[in-house]
């Protein structure tokens, strides 16, 4: 991304300040990009997009073959030494029956301090203790769709009230008592991209945004046509609430004049009505591993002043706990939303650099299957593990794990997880010396 951009954008250098140094961009540009990754691995990687999985079949403890229906309606049958679930639901390891769970686990599982239900003054990063504070719950956090829009007139796509405003007015009316309340005073197009394109995101700290909460509880278990009808709503929720902000006569007229100009942008997901090809989905199952990640992975030891050493490190997991709300506004304590974990300064929050084992990605009773995405882990951990940062790292690192299992002819999980970090030039002990030359 960033030698696409350096090329692209040379000579502006303004533009070329908003790619982060490649790490923001545009969509567009992201599968042009990608698309072009794959076709130069075209003599060993065979693509197969827009395929769906319809079951797997396993012998023994291993997964040996999978069933996908491809987009004809044909179906065709693979199997291979190892397969890798990359998915963010973990639909590949549960067709294979590897026993997961999706809800957050109550406090005194694993005595975490976070787990279960919770409220949270993220203005001062401390818990509102309530009677359920710590309680087992099946809420998980919000997904939203996470869309471009711009306000370049030769590139606007006018956003239509959709055909489903009207079960979607609810949810938005509540912002007229916030906008008198003086409790919000404006509207952020979302994070600024190239040419004119905005980045909107859920917004953690509103009671009110393009998040759905709520609306995801199910989706990590539904099937695919539930899935399309709970994307389609996302979608239609973010749609109506632009158009409600635009149009809505009760809205401020300082608000409306302000998004007015907003539209999608005709350059972004051409193929999907400029909406993106899929919902923001932040977590879905969670596989029971031969490790697992708790929250005490990623916190201090007060007897060694450091995280947790973890067996067979493969990766490192450095955010804050960073969870949307898992229960929509009404279920708010003074003014704060069910389930929020988030920290205006990150870097000095109680979630500090922890290591992420192999084990984690290694279902117990399948020795050929690898779960990246979808790993062993609480509803805290995955909090910090769902940044694609450390999902691209246990990826990588299942990559090299499948290529060792086949040079070896043996089982992802009989080998030494341990080498392959290095080879990908990770560091997996976020308190080692490290000297840089110069």
């Amino acid at each position: 991304m960033r030698t696409h951009y350096q090329r692209e954008l040379a000579g502006q250098p303004d533009e070329l300040k908003l790619t982060m140094d490649g790490w923001f961009y545009e969509p567009s540009v992201a599968e042009m990009v990608f698309t072009k990754m794959v076709e130069a691995e075209a003599k060993t990687l065979r693509w197969l997009p827009g395929h769906h999985l319809v079951s797997a079949t396993v012998s023994g403890r291993k997964l040996a073959s999978v069933e996908l229906e491809q987009p004809n309606g044909a179906r065709i049958r693979i199997a291979a030494r190892t397969f890798i679930d990359g998915t963010y639901e973990g639909d590949l390891a549960a067709e294979a029956k590897v026993p997961y769970r999706v809800g957050r686990e109550a406090k005194a599982e694993h005595g975490e301090p976070f787990a279960g239900i919770h409220y949270m003054n993220w203005r001062t990063g401390r818990q509102i203790m309530t009677p359920d504070t710590g309680e087992a719950s099946p809420a998980i956090q919000a997904y939203c769709a996470r869309s471009i829009f711009t306000d370049d007139p030769a590139q606007r796509v006018v956003i239509e009230k959709p055909a489903g405003y009207d079960e979607h007015v609810q949810d938005y009316l509540p912002l007229l008592g916030d906008f008198a309340s003086g409790r919000v005073k404006r509207w952020g197009w979302g994070t600024r991209l190239p040419r004119r394109k905005f980045q909107m995101n859920g917004n953690i700290e509103g009671l009110t945004s393009t998040n759905l909460p709520g609306a995801s509880w199910t989706w990590p278990e539904a099937g695919r046509q539930h899935r399309a009808r709970l994307e389609r709503f996302h979608v239609d929720h973010v749609a109506g609430l632009i158009w409600f902000l635009q149009h809505d006569e009760r809205v401020p007229a300082a608000i409306r004049e302000h998004m007015a100009p907003l539209g999608l942008h005709k350059g972004e997901f051409g193929g999907n009505g400029h909406w993106p090809w899929q919902i923001y989905v932040r977590q879905g199952r969670r596989i029971e591993g031969r490790a697992l990640v708790t929250q005490h992975n990623f916190m201090v030891d007060a007897r060694t002043g450091r995280t947790p050493k973890a067996p067979q490190p493969v990766a490192i997991g450095e955010h804050s706990f960073d969870i949307h709300p898992c229960h929509d506004r009404r279920f708010a304590v003074d003014g704060f939303m069910e389930g929020v974990l988030w920290y205006p300064k990150k870097a000095f929050g109680p979630a500090q650099p922890g290591q992420v084992p192999y084990g984690a990605m290694l279902p117990k009773k399948l020795d050929n299957l690898l779960v990246p995405v979808a790993l062993s882990c609480t509803h805290i951990a995955m909090s910090v593990l769902r940044m694609e940062p450390v999902w691209m790292t246990l990826g990588q690192v299942a990559g090299l794990a499948a290529f060792e299992a086949q040079r070896t002819r043996s089982e992802v999980a009989s080998i030494d997880p341990v080498p392959l970090p290095r080879k990908l030039g990770v560091q997996v002990d976020p308190y080692a010396t490290v000297t840089l030359d110069g």
